[in-house]
């Protein structure tokens, strides 16, 4: 039972993540600033400071998207109890450590 709870937990953080990151980074900072340039542009009200802080947003979304989509990611890995397949070779253990003292 606690498995299936893990499981479900850690598809509900990969897919909010997913989610979140389309909508937050894809649609309100990508797609609507776009929009708005059109709009302002096709009634002729563009101002500069307006063209700037509307690139600025679309620049970052993609920062944005990606930091979103990391959290859930984390999410995911923490409830799936996922290690990094690394980990071993980059953190020895205490003893690994005193052979390689030794060797040298």
């Amino acid at each position: 039972m606690k498995k299936n709870v893990q499981r479900i937990l850690a598809m509900t953080c990969y897919l909010l993540g997913v989610l979140l990151a389309l909508y937050y980074g894809g649609w309100k900072m990508f797609i609507k600033p776009i929009e708005k340039l059109i709009v302002v542009g096709m009634a002729g009200e563009l101002t500069l400071t307006f063209v700037l802080a509307n690139l600025f947003t679309i620049l970052m979304s993609t920062t944005v998207a990606g930091f979103i989509f990391c959290i859930g990611y984390i999410g995911y890995n923490y409830f799936k109890g996922t290690e990094d397949p690394d980990w071993s070779l980059l953190n020895p253990s205490e003893e690994e450590h005193q052979d390689s003292k030794q060797k040298i």
